[in-house]
């Protein structure tokens, strides 16, 4: 039989997929991403688990103008297709993601990886929170370089209110963040996992909510990387950097009706 013609289960070819496992190897941006995998892969299928990862490769935003167009490049792409293929495939499984093209991009190639190993996604939907805070004044982008180079030192500003006039208050965002994202975790069966593909905007602010404490440009994640979220039997921990440590999270709820309550969000 002829290499090309030989399929998996989900039409992925064989030659295919070993190029894609071997890039994944190899890609040096991909190691924050390989340590959630192991991560999330040890856990007790017990646990609720909540990935909050950035968008995966794309290639350099030079101007504001190419914010929202700007998509994942090929190697992008397949790297998405990779991580999914890595999940757990036995958890109750949901995946929300920003409108933001490349964030989409990424949410639907995990979703064809995850697929292919058999795993099934129950809930498949935009939030807008995973996209941007609430902006009164479109000037605030100017205070952040387009490619988000500066992006630690807009979010102190931020969280320190000196945007109160233009952006929604970091309290506020950090109020909803914990409603919409972690809340809605606690309040799923137990064993789900909660997949949330965002920007360094979101993801810098939930470290900054989280860690309690001003970032640096050592905080950023690479493509694909990203936080850990585990809550089981009441506790809750997250995953940074390769470590495990408590967090705080007051005000975490574990409200069984948030999702009954909340259908609409």
């Amino acid at each position: 039989m002829d290499v090309v013609s030989q399929k998996t289960l989900n039409g992925r070819s064989r030659t295919s997929t070993v190029k894609n496992e071997t890039e994944w190897d190899s890609l040096d941006w991909l190691k924050s991403a390989k340590r959630l995998i192991e991560w999330v892969v040890a856990l007790s299928p017990s646990t609720n688990v909540l990935l909050m990862i950035r968008h995966s490769h794309r290639e350099v935003i030079n101007n504001h103008a190419a914010q929202l167009s700007t998509g994942l490049t090929p190697t992008g792409c397949r790297m998405s297709t990779e991580f999914g293929s890595k999940l757990p495939t036995n958890r109750k499984t949901r995946i929300f993601f920003s409108f933001v093209s490349r964030c989409y991009q990424t949410a639907d190639e995990i979703v064809k990886g995850f697929s292919s190993r058999g795993g099934s996604v129950e809930e498949f939907e935009t939030l807008s929170i995973l996209a941007t805070p609430e902006i009164r004044d479109q000037s605030v982008w100017h205070e952040l370089q387009p490619d988000g180079m500066n992006i630690d030192v807009f979010i102190n500003r931020w969280a320190d209110g000196e945007f109160d006039d233009k952006i929604e208050r970091f309290q506020d965002y950090e109020s909803r963040l914990k409603a919409e994202l972690f809340d809605r975790l606690a309040a799923d069966d137990a064993g789900s996992m909660h997949i949330h593909v965002t920007h360094d905007l979101a993801l810098m602010a939930a470290k900054r909510m989280f860690l309690q404490r001003e970032i640096g440009a050592q905080d950023r994640e690479p493509f694909l990387g990203g936080i850990g979220i585990r809550l089981s039997d009441g506790e809750a921990r997250i995953f940074l950097g390769g470590e495990e440590m408590e967090f705080a999270h007051h005000g975490l709820s574990t409200n069984k009706s948030y999702r009954r309550n909340n259908q609409g969000i």
